[in-house]
């Protein structure tokens, strides 16, 4: 082809690229206006995680739901998305009996999610109450553990799950 000028593909081009830009990025409002899961469908897989993370811990705890399921605006989507989405999330205490070796938790818990393929997005582990917090690559579901050490020999610990921003029935709502 050479150096020659062709205006005629040059505009294709940039029509291509610009239908590109508005249609196939997920940061853009036309890509998040697709259906997606409802809320029921995310609270059952953020409740999934949940489970599957209580699994992981050491033997003897027990959870103990700490508020309400519940679903929350998605008033400042860090996608760029549009507004009228929801997310969803539950948190767990980790109720456990005194000897419960709490300092086998994080690592326990970080070994398994890095053999589950998910993303670390805070990773505050160092800290005198620690924190791990995970994403999963491909659906955008995140969970953490918290640590906070109470008085001498007291811990808390709270098991907390997420879900990506979510239409509340699975689709726009009309406008």
């Amino acid at each position: 082809m050479g150096a020659t000028r062709q205006p005629g593909r040059a505009v294709l081009l940039l029509a291509v690229v610009a239908t590109v830009g508005l249609t196939g990025s997920s940061c853009g409002e036309g890509a998040d206006a697709r259906p997606t899961i409802t809320t029921d469908q995310a609270a059952q897989r953020v409740e999934q995680l949940l489970r599957e993370t209580y699994g992981q811990l050491p033997p003897g705890a027990e959870l103990r739901p700490h508020g309400d399921l519940g679903t929350l605006p998605c008033d400042d989507p860090t996608d760029g998305g549009p507004a009228g989405r929801v997310f969803v999330e539950q948190q767990y205490e980790v109720t456990s009996p005194l000897d419960w070796p709490a300092d086998q938790a994080l690592p326990g818990l970080a070994e398994h999610w890095q053999r589950q393929g998910y993303r670390v997005i805070d990773d505050q582990r160092d800290r005198s109450d620690p924190r791990l917090a995970v994403e999963h690559p491909e659906d955008g579901f995140r969970v953490s553990v918290n640590v906070y050490h109470r008085a001498p020999g007291s811990l808390d610990v709270y098991l907390i799950g997420s879900s990506p921003c979510v239409w509340p029935q699975g689709t726009p709502d009309p406008q």
